[in-house]
């Protein structure tokens, strides 16, 4: 069954959004194996443990799953799309390979090295996408928020540059100031943004719920923006802060209640991951406005609430591709959705996950190596089912 509201003549080619997963879980492998090697020496540098996630495997992710929404979604279509994703994805590898590690080796020519490859890629494939999206006549809200969701990737890219520059000492900027604007642009105004534009189209259409409020899917996305917009000019009033709190929880309050009505009660841990994801965006929401001072939590809560949203939307969108793409090369007998990545793998890949969540708290007794082991476990298995998936793809495809 094909979901209504997707373009699917414009459907790209399936190596696009393959190689930018599957490159995205090799991050999310790395990072666990770095934060693994930390435990057992017992400290933990901030930068680079969380940019392997951050830009290794959420904005890969997110960018990959652009370069299919665009024209399937907004029937935005992207020209000579294999050209500009091999561009995109191997300056956005390189670069979130090497600025991690020049930060943790304080090595100046290679932070600068992985910086000039994040910033050209994020300035490359950006102007390209916004300018395919305003030459759509008529966006429905959910890829009309993906506009702003890419403003606030490139202000976030700049305020994150100029952060690492003031890191190294090049620059002599007020360290704290960049920090919030990189923290609100790219946690609230990128990926949340992203992923509440992105639910609006999909919790309906592969759940079976009622439709969000338009007063939501209309307003959301540009209402975030307005406000980051003005942490520019006041970035510590915390009225602000405070709104974009509020605005989250309902989302995710509302989310919540748009799965508990859908029509199909069957147990999926996909939709468990949304649960998880909301739940958790919640606690982060709420302690966004004094963030500095619980910064562990509102940095966990936050990733707990990426991670969870990527995993489901990643276990539901490669089968459904992988699928859609044998049957249009006219595959006899192409395996269903639930053939392609079993749902034992599914379910045992959610219990390993609800397992490093539990594990989180021990942290708070400075035990770190369990919740980082489970952690890389999570991505193992994860790698292992998206890959058997692209390689079924790939066999079929040749037979």
């Amino acid at each position: 069954m094909i979901p209504q509201g997707l373009n699917l003549l414009y459907l790209p080619p399936f190596s696009i959004i393959g190689r930018f997963f599957a490159t995205a879980i090799l991050f999310g492998v790395l990072g666990s194996l770095f934060l693994l090697y930390e435990s057992f020496l017992g400290n933990f540098y901030l930068f680079p443990s969380v940019h392997f996630f951050t830009i290794g495997f959420m904005a890969m992710t997110m960018v990959g799953a652009l370069f299919q929404m665009l024209p399937v979604v907004a029937g935005a279509v992207i020209e000579k799309p294999m050209e500009k994703a091999f561009i995109t994805h191997i300056t956005l590898s390189i670069g979130a390979l090497t600025l991690p590690i020049g930060i943790y080796l304080n090595s100046s020519p290679i932070s600068l090295l992985g910086l000039f490859f994040l910033l050209f890629s994020i300035f490359y494939i950006t102007p390209v996408m916004l300018k395919k999206l305003y030459e759509v006549k008529e966006l429905r809200d959910a890829p009309a928020g993906f506009k702003f969701a890419l403003f606030s990737f490139g202000i976030g890219a700049i305020s994150g540059a100029l952060l690492v520059l003031s890191l190294l000492g090049i620059l002599p900027i007020d360290y704290s100031y960049l920090l919030e604007l990189h923290l609100a642009f790219m946690l609230y105004g990128w990926t949340a943004t992203l992923v509440a534009s992105v639910s609006f189209q999909v919790i309906e259409m592969f759940f079976v719920t009622p439709a969000y409020p338009k007063i939501l899917t209309k307003n959301l996305a540009r209402f975030t923006f307005f406000l980051l917009l003005l942490k520019i000019f006041l970035s510590k009033v915390l009225l602000i802060d405070i709104f974009i709190s509020i605005l989250f929880t309902a989302y995710a309050v509302i989310t919540i209640d748009r799965l508990r009505k859908r029509k199909r009660k069957l147990p999926d841990p996909l939709i468990y991951l949304w649960y998880i994801s909301m739940g958790f965006l919640i606690l982060a929401s709420i302690l966004y406005p004094l963030k500095f001072q619980v910064f562990y939590f509102f940095l966990t809560f936050f990733g707990v609430f990426v991670f969870s949203v990527i995993m489901s939307m990643m276990y539901r969108i490669i089968p459904f591709l992988v699928w859609m793409h044998l049957i249009n090369q006219g595959v006899r007998n192409a395996p269903t959705m639930h053939q392609i990545i079993e749902p034992e793998d599914l379910w045992l890949n959610f219990y390993i996950y609800v397992g490093f969540i539990v594990s989180l708290v021990l942290l708070i007794a400075g035990e770190s190596i369990i919740p980082s082991l489970l952690l890389l476990i999570n991505f193992l298995l994860l790698l292992k089912n998206v890959y058997m998936a692209i390689f079924k793809y790939l066999k079929l495809r040749r037979a």
